[in-house]
């Protein structure tokens, strides 16, 4: 019976897929789950070693990731998380990985569309299916905490080559998510081609406004205005303030204040309110001899040098919003993603020297930033699982009529067996990177003649020196928690 060698590839598929902890069948936050308990109790060789355990050589028997779709999520949690327990080399080394393989990613996407969506397939009826390739706040994250990392191998050189690259990377950032755009729409359409009845089911029947209407959809309706609540504190174009600064600093250092001040101004404009940013654009454009517009003619600059003989607090406060999954009815009842923020541990650190005290202030809200981001990609996301939905649910009934024709008891048995396939299968993609920070805020001051200082985070005072060789210095303060806290002092040693 060919029915035997059929349902006995499928068990050993589904079993696979099991073994290798896929997202397809269970989510990926939830998978994550113990490694962010572990992160927030400051149990680091427990988050490593799960990590490790998902990078290890792939066997049939384990839960490798190497070589799926997954792959580059876990190589940024690695890459974050090498970095913060200040495993430099090995963070630089798995954020490379993860770039090379986004890029092979992109291409392959590029040929699709132009293959006018002929993938389609498994992409449409399970998004898990599909690489990740990461969201545009992980790009830009990515170069952030790579170019950092250059600095704790003490490479200054690829740390200001890294800093040179960030401009364009955000630039390129917003080019990739129009392609992608472009991609996704290209992928539906030819897939709404291809399944007129549910495509036109679809139109019909469901639309956001329709899904946050429907009184069983109470977590979809709240989450999704809390979504659009935070979007708003995003910065436009998928903007990441960070990065700009850090782009900005390159320029500072390098004396050239004509690339600064378009950076400083970009932040200007992003965050027009923050007297930080404030003061940085007015500091710049004085020493780029620039006009100081009206509103800022009354914010002094600086009264120490930025490029040189500076200390720059970073701090990395709390863990970033993820993704969770929640039932949405229409009135069919599928797994859709949702975005999940947590509260920050703190409202800022000060860091304290020569009897003068340096609060930190909001340089990036990350959340801000997905947040908008999956606001933009929500109308795609809606229709993608609503026609997902329909195609499956129209090939079991098919599928169940042709099989009752031939026999009653094999159309029940497929109808049960597809409505099992489709339930386990029935999983929203949570994918994101997790080992990040909710905020990146910011302080600097002029370096301490003795080198010393201390750093309030809450209750407790952190001690610090900076090295005789560092002539300027970044600090990065990482308090993903109340228990977890970590500093990494990176030297500048060319002024």
């Amino acid at each position: 019976m060919r029915s035997f060698p059929i349902t006995r590839i499928l068990l050993l598929s589904v079993c696979g897929i099991i073994l290798g902890g896929c997202s397809s069948i269970v989510n990926s936050h939830l998978q994550k789950a113990p490694m962010m308990e572990a992160y927030a109790a400051a149990d680091n060789a427990d988050v490593m070693a799960q990590i490790n355990a998902k990078l290890k050589e792939p066997k049939w028997y384990n839960s490798s990731v190497i070589n799926t779709g997954d792959e580059v999520m876990w190589r940024l949690e690695s890459g974050s998380m090498n970095f913060n327990m200040g495993n430099f080399a090995q963070s630089v080394e798995q954020f490379s990985t993860a770039e090379r393989l986004i890029a092979n990613y992109d291409e392959r996407a590029k040929i699709s569309m132009r293959d006018a969506g002929a993938e389609i397939g498994m992409s449409v009826t399970n998004l898990n299916t599909l690489p990740y390739r990461g969201f545009c706040r992980d790009r830009i994250a990515l170069c952030i905490y790579k170019s950092l990392a250059y600095l704790g191998m003490d490479k200054e050189s690829s740390f200001r080559a890294q800093l040179r690259r960030l401009r364009n990377e955000q630039k390129k950032v917003l080019e990739d998510y129009k392609e992608f755009f472009e991609a996704e729409k290209a992928e539906l359409e030819a897939a709404k081609a291809k399944n007129p009845e549910a495509a036109e089911k679809a139109k019909e029947n469901v639309s956001e406004e329709k899904l946050e209407s429907d009184p069983n959809n109470a977590e979809f309706t709240a989450g999704i205005k809390e979504v659009k609540t935070i979007a708003n504190k995003g910065y436009g174009g998928f903007l990441n303030p960070a990065a700009i600064f850090l782009s900005g600093l390159g320029s500072i250092r390098d004396e050239n204040y004509d690339n600064a001040r378009i950076d400083f101004q970009r932040l200007y404009e992003a965050m027009p309110q923050n007297p930080m940013i404030q003061q940085y654009y007015v500091s710049v454009l004085r020493a780029a001899d620039r006009p100081i517009p009206a509103p800022l003619g009354k914010v002094k600059p600086f009264d120490f040098p930025l490029d040189r003989d500076c200390v720059y607090l970073v701090f990395a406060n709390g863990v970033s919003a993820a993704f969770k999954q929640i039932a949405v009815y229409f009135p069919i009842m599928t797994a859709w993603p949702m975005c999940e923020f947590y509260p920050a541990p703190f409202e800022k650190i000060t860091a304290h020297v020569n009897n003068a005290q340096y609060p930190s202030m909001i340089l990036a809200d990350m959340d801000g930033i997905l947040a908008q981001e999956f606001k933009e990609r929500l109308p795609g996301i809606v229709t993608r699982i609503v026609l997902s939905t329909l195609i499956k649910e129209g090939a079991k009934y098919a599928g169940t009529y042709v099989a009752a024709r031939q026999n009653i008891f094999v159309g029940i048995g497929v109808y049960i067996g597809s409505s099992i396939y489709t339930a386990v299968m029935n999983t929203a993609d949570t994918r994101t990177w997790e080992i990040l920070p909710k905020e990146f805020q910011l302080t600097q001051f002029p370096m301490p003649a003795d080198r010393k200082l201390s750093i309030d985070v809450g209750a407790k005072k952190v001690a610090l020196e900076i090295p005789s060789d560092a002539r300027s210095a970044i600090i990065f303060v990482n308090a993903p928690s109340q228990k977890n806290l970590s500093c990494h002092i990176f030297p500048l040693k060319s002024k």
